[in-house]
């Protein structure tokens, strides 16, 4: 029988694959990853869940690739309704944070989203699938490692031609509003969370999108609070929370001038027209 090589720390050291696996989570499913002394990519292919990760908070969803760092402690949740399969790589080497600084993953910037292509998901589906056949790493899934991470930044290399520095900002601006609304967050926290300040930011949006960050966080705001009053699972002041706001009346201010109705009056609406 031929012997199978293995790879590992005496063979190379340039990239060494630690762990691999894929799940199907069930909704109750909560992890707190403890630190581990190497990298760790989860790659969504099913489903959306809660990413927390040095004291911020994403939502992640099918295609989207979420990073955590040697030595950092995450938590990460699937969605209640649409609970997420993903599946994971553990790796470390010498060429680990290069590899990783080309592809514009880091503890700042963990997420990225796989282009239409899926370009990312093939070899990470083939990676872990030669993994589930043969329980251990050898040479060839090496050599389908160098590719998903070719991947990696084939797909951050389209991301730069395509977008300007403003459009950019604007996109990042968007994605943290999207990605904390829930929280107490002031236009300043979003600025300064994409390193520009609160003037840059606020005339970008005035010159690209018509609009301001500010407006925009009420928008992403009033959107979800629509939804979850909808589900009719929620008293008003429990939304009003959920979606960031502390005070009650100021939450039904908000989404009076947004909808034209209170929030109970908006509520009164919909059920009429269901019964008619």
């Amino acid at each position: 029988m031929k012997e199978k090589l293995n790879i590992g720390p005496t063979v190379f050291s340039d990239l060494i694959l630690t762990e691999c696996g894929r799940e199907r989570c069930v909704p109750e499913k909560n992890v707190i990853n403890k630190s581990k002394d190497y990298h760790l990519f989860h790659y969504v292919t099913y489903g959306k869940g809660n990413f927390q990760c040095d004291n911020k908070a994403y939502k992640v969803c099918k295609g989207m690739l979420f990073y955590i760092p040697p030595n950092v402690q995450a938590r990460y949740s699937p969605d209640k309704e649409d609970p997420w399969t993903y599946q994971w790589l553990g790796f470390e080497g010498s060429a680990a944070d290069y590899f990783l600084k080309l592809s514009g993953l880091s503890l700042h910037t963990p997420i990225i989203k796989d282009d239409k292509y899926k370009t990312i998901l093939k070899p990470f589906d083939e990676l872990v699938n030669e993994y589930l056949i043969n329980g251990e790493f050898d040479i060839n899934m090496l050599g389908i490692a160098y590719q998903m991470f070719g991947a990696l930044l084939k797909n951050q290399k389209n991301t730069d031609q395509t977008y300007s520095l403003v459009e950019t900002h604007i996109i990042m601006a968007k994605n943290f509003i999207d990605n904390n609304f829930q929280f107490d967050i002031k236009i300043d926290d979003v600025a300064g969370n994409i390193g520009v300040t609160p003037n840059y930011l606020a005339n970008i949006f005035k010159k690209h999108d018509h609009s301001s960050p500010k407006q925009y966080l009420i928008k992403v705001r009033m959107e979800n609070a629509r939804r979850l009053l909808l589900t009719r699972s929620y008293m008003v002041k429990e939304v009003a929370t959920l979606v960031g706001y502390k005070n009650q009346l100021h939450f039904s201010s908000e989404f009076k001038k947004f909808y034209g109705k209170s929030p109970l009056k908006y509520l009164q609406g919909v059920f009429h027209d269901e019964i008619n």
